[in-house]
């Protein structure tokens, strides 16, 4: 058999330009050299790589080449005469474009050599004859569509240098005084506008690292609004006159913020990021003390080595929130759960939100721009084995990871273009005893309305709508709910009592999340009255909202960068079973549907509400599976639930074969139908004849086929 002939390789054509025998300098190129420049098209890169051969002998006889063609384009006659003085054929040449008119006064050679060095070779110009009447002549009277196609290269640059700059602006101070402005004109002004806007932003720039620091000595080192800050100062500076002034209110920041005084810009998004970075200094100077010691603390390992400054923020984190946990509940019989640890008590709470604080934008310190979440729980973990610290229900592990997930809630709303704009519903039933402060109570709304508030304090444009939503006959936790005083200036709480025995939390939080559509809220959520989920986790839901195409998005319990809702060993055989049959049977594409945490966009809500019927524990399903019918994704973000497990201990009592048969009826309803394509899990429980019977029953390993050897 004949081997099939190779093809033969592909022949590539370079630029004459990019031509070796451009670049290399070999005697015996020359006089290939020397013939190109006699005969070639003569573009500009072409003439510029020619000029560029430095041997003299080559040189001289390219130079003599190129000088002898009477065809050359005007760009390239002026890169021919900005690097050959001696060229004079060349500048007769050029002079005669400049004056058309050769007896006009000023037409001479030095000005064509001028005019050409400043296009190509601004540094050799003569300054001393810049400022001569000679110069003044010529300039005046030469013609301005030869001079703007001869300076195009260096009016089109983005930046000028020094002598670029000096010879535009000699050039162009002498023929403002000639009559109207010409093309050139107007270019040269634009171009000499771009240079010195290019300088004075560099200058700004130059002082980013500085301005920070200065304003984090007034924010506790809390950086992350000084920085928005100084960017969309930066971005705001389009012209001249506005870096000028950008960099003007850079150096003044530091001092107006210590003063209580604004820095002076009129930029609608500069004010709303400066307003951000005077509501971090007042939050600085209310947090509880602390953390510079805890900082000082965490500077080496146990073995004396340099913790990495965003490892470090990390470790103080831990040991604060530890040394706390000692401190206040190291003598308890029965240790608080993370709710009551890190929620309901202030104390706690406060320590919770300084370490967020610090996570969320310190100047080098904070890891979240380092690491995701999935990582930094990781470390958390880690850190805490290595320790080996006995800390009752591993409180601070729960606490640190809690914070991790706040201190990135808040610099997501902190990041955002626009100010977030929040409708949250609480749904409750005969819960009086979470509104009470006493012993055994939650406080919650207390509780909900101080997360919510630390989040938004250092987004002074954002607001919030609560709405406590009472379906119970009685009325009593509606009562409780509006007997608490609160006051805040931008969480407003609403308490509406709805008696509906038809409903089961679905009705209440449809009819919530629909008043606050209608009142103009355009991100939308509902959470339960209990403390497992921190609101101050709620910007991780909204900046996954913000994604194109997003409609929903579900606080899950079960991503990989989760914490704190599962024992150990994962979810129950139920549960597993339930999520899977729930995804197949309505083809969703989620790993917690029925979270307590949700978010929602107003625009998709609109949509979907009119499907959603359910009001069973199940209506969580319909409302996800009303979203995507409507057109629109459903996202998950991973959260940090304050909840302890106890064997034994259960929460909301929950028939899962009566959802699932609820999560059926809503697949037919919206056009779902799982008899028409693939849904083992859901065969398999019908088969069994319940959940509970399927996850009863004894895994099954896998059967061994035996290979076919004949």
């Amino acid at each position: 058999m004949t081997a099939a002939a190779r093809p033969a390789p592909a022949r590539v054509f370079l630029p004459l330009a990019e031509s070796p025998l451009l670049h290399r300098r070999d005697a015996e190129d020359a006089d290939l050299a020397v013939h190109l420049a006699a005969t070639a098209d003569l573009e500009p890169a072409t003439v510029r790589a020619l000029l560029s051969i430095t041997a003299k002998p080559i040189a001289d006889r390219v130079a003599r080449a190129l000088e002898e063609r009477t065809d050359l384009p005007l760009h390239s006659l002026a890169l021919l005469v900005a690097h050959r003085a001696d060229a004079k054929r060349a500048t007769g040449t050029l002079r005669a474009r400049l004056f058309p008119d050769g007896a006009a006064p000023g037409a001479c050679h030095t000005f064509a050599r001028t005019v050409a060095a400043l296009a190509h070779q601004p540094a050799s110009v003569d300054d001393t004859y810049l400022t001569s009447e000679r110069f003044r002549v010529s300039a005046a009277a030469a013609d301005p569509a030869v001079l703007g196609e001869l300076l195009a290269p260096l009016l089109d640059a983005g930046t000028l240098t020094g002598p670029a700059e000096t010879g535009l602006v000699a050039l162009l101070d002498v023929r403002a005084s000639r009559g109207p402005a010409a093309r050139v004109d107007l270019a040269g002004a634009d171009a000499l506008d771009r240079a010195r806007w290019h300088r004075v932003r560099g200058g700004l720039l130059a002082r980013r690292e500085q301005t920070i620091r200065d304003l984090g000595q007034h924010t506790g080192g809390l950086t992350l609004a000084a920085e928005l800050w100084f960017d969309a100062l930066t971005t705001a500076a389009d012209t001249p006159a506005q870096a000028d002034q950008a960099l003007a209110a850079a150096a003044n920041a530091a001092g107006a913020l210590a003063a209580g005084e604004d820095p002076g810009c009129a930029w609608p998004a500069v004010r709303s990021y400066w307003r951000q970075v005077t509501a971090t200094a007042r939050t600085t100077r209310a947090q509880p003390d602390g953390w510079e010691q805890a900082w000082q603390a965490a500077e080496t390992t146990d073995d004396g080595a340099q913790w990495d400054d965003t490892q470090r923020a990390l470790v103080a984190g831990y040991d604060l929130l530890a040394d706390h946990v000692r401190t206040t509940w190291g003598g308890a019989d029965i240790p608080p759960t993370p709710d009551q640890c890190w929620a309901a008590d202030p104390t706690g709470r406060a320590l919770l939100h300084l370490v967020a604080d610090h996570l969320t934008g310190h100047h080098t310190h904070s890891p979240l721009p380092h690491y995701d979440d999935r990582l930094l729980i990781a470390f958390v973990h880690g850190l805490a084995k290595n320790r080996r610290d006995i800390i009752p229900a591993d409180l601070h592990i729960s606490g640190l990871i809690a914070a991790i997930k706040a201190a990135r809630s808040k610099a997501a709303l902190l990041a955002r273009p626009g100010p977030a704009d929040l409708g949250i519903v609480v749904a409750m039933r005969a819960e009086t005893h979470r509104l009470t402060g006493s012993r055994n109570g939650d406080d919650a709304l207390t509780v909900k309305i101080d997360q919510l508030g630390w989040l938004l304090a250092a987004c002074p444009d954002a607001s919030a709508d609560l709405l406590l939503v009472d379906e119970s006959n009685d009325g009593t936790s509606a009562h409780a709910a509006n007997a608490i005083q609160v006051d805040h200036p931008r969480i407003r709480v609403t308490i509406a009592a709805r008696p509906d025995d038809t409903s089961a939390k679905g009705g209440a939080v449809r009819w919530g999340l629909a008043e606050l559509a209608g009142s103009g809220r355009t991100a939308l959520a509902y959470t339960d009255l209990d403390l497992t989920y921190p609101l101050e986790q709620i910007g991780l839901h909204v900046a996954a909202l913000d994604q194109p195409g997003v409609g929903a998005v579900i606080g899950s319990r079960r991503r990989p960068d989760s914490h704190g809702y599962y024992p150990p060993a994962g979810p129950t055989p139920t549960t597993v079973l339930y999520q899977r049959a729930v995804r197949e049977i309505l083809q969703l594409d989620a790993t917690d549907p029925q979270a307590g945490f949700k978010a929602f966009r107003a625009v998709a809500l609109r949509t979907a509400l009119p499907l959603v019927t359910d009001q069973s524990l199940a209506f969580d399903t319909d409302l996800l599976a009303a979203v995507a019918r409507s057109g629109h994704t459903v996202a998950e973000v991973g959260v940090a639930t304050l909840h302890h497990y106890v064997e034994g201990r259960v929460g909301t009592p929950r028939d899962y074969d009566a959802m699932l048969h609820a999560v059926h009826r809503q697949a037919l309803r919206h056009g779902l139908d799982p008899d028409t394509r693939r849904t083992p899990t859901w065969d398999r429980i019908r088969h069994a004849g319940s959940l509970a019977a399927l996850a009863a029953e004894p895994p099954t390993a896998p059967a061994l086929v035996p290979l076919n050897r004949g």
